[in-house]
């Protein structure tokens, strides 16, 4: 397996796995936050939604958010992106698989660089009717406390699909069993073009508890929802996430075995 990467500087980088698209990392300043989209599915299907429209409730393709930040009296501190760097990598396994590492570091400003957020991802070659992506989130603040409140976490807006469903680790199925529950992982899967998928959020134990947000009537969207934290001058906190995207549907595809293989 052969990766190669194709790049729009200051804008997004894709990367390619033998002739065929896997994903593309927006990190232009136009953008909220950083964000994947489109990532493809191991048949080809493009399994996320970029921007909709401008009443989009939802952040697009995968997306990570740290919520709201506020000063240590519980002010809004409206942060703004001031840049973002990007470096690439590719690691050979001990299994002679090829991985690509994406690496950027943003800073987000107020009156002053506040805070940095650098960003990993990796992507491991194709294999079995699954793509692997692995993210690793680091935020270090650089001057003052600052809370972090909110929508904290990982979102996934999925592509329009048919018999759309969400469910969780818990064996719980549906958007009224699923939504605003903790639990270990959770997907969202569908048919598009007569082909089954889905798309797997795996947050790793050392995130702490997650709450899933789940929609799968209309749009389709699964948030993993961290809790509240501080962090005091030139701390960092970390959140790792393994993401599936596979191809079949809740029952024919074990999410079970990769989320216990991630957390060993």
């Amino acid at each position: 397996m052969v990766f190669i990467v194709d790049e729009v500087p200051k804008e997004e980088i894709s990367i390619i796995e033998d002739g065929d698209n896997v994903l593309t990392y927006n990190f232009g300043e136009s953008s909220l936050h950083p964000f994947i989209h489109p990532i493809y599915a191991p048949n080809g299907i493009i399994a996320t939604e970029g921007t909709r429209d401008t009443k989009q409730t939802h952040l697009p393709g995968l997306c990570f958010s740290f919520g709201t930040v506020k000063d240590e009296n519980g002010n809004p501190l409206p942060l703004k992106r001031s840049n973002t760097e990007l470096d690439r990598k590719f690691i050979n396994t001990a299994e002679s698989n090829e991985i690509i590492k994406i690496i950027s570091e943003t800073t987000w400003t107020e009156s002053e660089i506040l805070l940095i957020e650098t960003f990993h991802l990796s992507v491991k070659p194709v294999k079995n009717d699954l793509r692997i992506l692995e993210l690793d989130v680091v935020l270090q603040t650089k001057s003052k406390q600052i809370k972090f409140t909110d929508d904290i976490g990982l979102s996934y807006s999925a592509v329009e699909m048919e018999h759309r469903k969400t469910a969780n680790a818990d064996g719980r199925i549906g958007e009224a069993e699923v939504n605003k529950q903790d639990s270990d992982w959770a997907t969202l899967c569908g048919i598009v073009a007569n082909s089954a998928f889905g798309v797997a959020i795996c947050p790793h134990p050392t995130n702490g508890v997650t709450q899933f947000l789940a929609e799968d009537t209309y749009e389709g969207f699964l948030f993993a929802k961290g809790s509240a934290f501080t962090l005091k001058s030139k701390e960092t906190c970390s959140f790792r996430y393994r993401v599936l995207i596979y191809l079949g549907d809740l029952f024919t595809f074990d999410i079970g075995k990769y989320y216990s293989n991630y957390c060993m």
